[in-house]
């Protein structure tokens, strides 16, 4: 009996010794592929633990650290002053300016206190980001600037040809030729089907087709397909005659292509409707004539049809769910929009565009950062310019100063910051656990899918997906499910 105890209490311990190994190596992982340099110290400021971009940054190999009191590398001209110094010194977390006189590179240095259970501090954790990058940034955003002018110019020329105006805000080649195509379709009648990801500006092509066509001094009248039901459908799209059903007035009510006469109807999210809609769409087209709801004439209307979609219509015509008539008679003159990710000149001037619209908004006087401008520049995007404004909206409010830096935008968005929002009675397992949270988070929401975020880390999926998981049941955080 005593040795079968032994024996189930060694099995528990070994099992338990596996799992702290392994959540030590996913924890190296991370500290190991952080982009900005991490120090760890004890509680007399000695240094226990520095990472690789650590030793790239200041030119400090690890063995000539560990061990050594950070005091020493400021007597030893390494680095210009201790931030966890000033730490020690103020109990609360502190931002400090520092330079490694080895490389000759300065870094923005975020020092946080870890406290032990009598509320002294145990360890320092120290998070540098490389000022030398926001120089470069600095370089490219002047370079992004001269460009900016260009193709400014050329969109100018594009719409003092059309005769038009327009409020979209274009920087980036990709998407001048987009606009370019959309400026000769805007001549002519024909149909144009917009393609591209959902936030990636569809609309505003559609009014910009709109506006610089014959069409432009009568109405642009958008139509929500998503969001019009079957039973609605009908009489939305064609009107009504008097007492036509139930609940209907005695008056006529004309119906949204009635409204587009002479003009532009769009049909957004046009792969969202029924196959019954569908067919009910395509006469309409083909026919350019309808009848009311209760009606017995057919009326003939003008209308120039601009469609959109974030669907795969190729696909859903394969699939039976869109009817492949209706697709040729939409996809005369195909326009694809490309994805914010995939024009990334466009990314600072349209951030600074919703900048100065929600300052005067609010009458704030709001600037981004050059390091605010790098964290946008790097991020994937996946919600296009929808989700930039959402994040320029955000950061205009939450920041205490007038320059926006990374810590006011959304997490996902700024990157990694892994220390900031835990406790101040957090110890330096949970402070670790956090870090290592925040960082699976960044790589997943970067990468846009677990395996490619595994793969950066050198991790199995399975290791990132269970390690993520419990972490997030801890410490709470949005879930990976569904994106494998």
């Amino acid at each position: 009996m005593r040795s079968q105890f032994s024996h189930e209490t060694m099995e528990e311990l070994r099992k338990r010794v596996l799992d702290l190994e392994e959540q030590n190596r996913v924890l190296d992982a991370f500290i190991e592929n952080s982009t900005d340099a991490i120090q760890i110290s004890d509680r007399n400021l000695v240094t226990l633990r520095i990472n690789r971009a650590y030793e790239v940054l200041t030119g400090i190999r690890r063995e000539e650290l560990v061990g050594v009191p950070v005091e020493q590398l400021v007597k030893n001209h390494l680095i210009s002053e201790s931030c966890g110094a000033i730490v020690a010194k103020t109990k609360k977390p502190h931002t400090i300016v520092q330079t490694f006189y080895r490389t000759g590179r300065s870094a923005h240095v975020s020092c946080t206190p870890v406290f032990d259970s009598c509320g002294e501090i145990e360890f320092y954790i120290c998070n540098d980001r490389d000022l030398d990058e926001i120089s470069s940034l600095q370089q490219e955003l002047d370079k992004i600037r001269g460009l900016n002018d260009q193709y400014l110019q050329e969109l100018e020329s594009i719409k003092a040809r059309m005769g038009g105006q327009s409020k979209l805000i274009v920087a980036d080649k990709e998407m001048l030729k987009v606009l370019a195509l959309a400026a000769r379709i805007a001549k002519v009648d024909s149909t144009a089907l917009l393609l591209g990801e959902t936030g990636v500006g569809k609309d505003e092509i559609a009014r910009f087709i709109h506006q610089n066509s014959g069409r432009s001094n009568r109405r642009f009248v958008p139509i929500n397909c998503a969001a019009i039901t079957e039973s609605l459908f009908e009489s939305e799209l064609f009107g009504h005659e008097g007492h036509a059903f139930t609940g209907a007035g005695s008056k006529v009510k004309p119906g949204l292509l009635e409204a587009a006469d002479h003009g532009t109807l769009f049909l957004d999210e046009v792969g969202e409707l029924s196959l019954n809609m569908q067919a009910k769409l395509l006469h309409v087209l083909q026919n350019r004539s309808f009848i009311r709801v209760g009606g017995n004439e057919p009326i003939q209307v003008d209308i120039r049809v601009i469609a959109a979609t974030n669907c795969d219509l190729e696909e859903m015509v394969q699939q039976k769910r869109f009817r492949e008539d209706l697709y040729y008679r939409l996809n005369v003159m195909p326009i694809h929009i490309p994805p914010l990710r995939k024009r990334k000149n466009d990314i600072i001037p349209l951030a600074q565009h919703f900048l100065d619209y929600y300052n005067q908004k609010y009458d704030f006087h709001r600037k981004l950062s050059p390091a605010t401008c790098f964290a946008l520049l790097n991020y994937r995007w996946e919600g296009n310019v929808r989700q930039l404004k959402n994040s320029i909206e955000q950061a205009t409010i939450i920041t205490d100063t007038d320059l926006i830096q990374p810590e006011s935008l959304p997490m996902n968005v700024a990157g990694p910051e892994p220390v900031q929002d835990a406790p101040a009675e957090a110890g330096l397992n949970e402070m670790l656990e956090r870090m290592e949270l925040r960082y699976l988070q960044t790589f997943y929401e970067r990468y846009g899918s677990i395996r490619k975020a595994a793969e950066r880390l050198k991790l199995p999926p399975t290791t990132f997906l269970r390690h993520w998981e419990r972490l997030r049941q801890k410490y709470g955080t949005s879930s990976a499910e569904g994106k494998e």
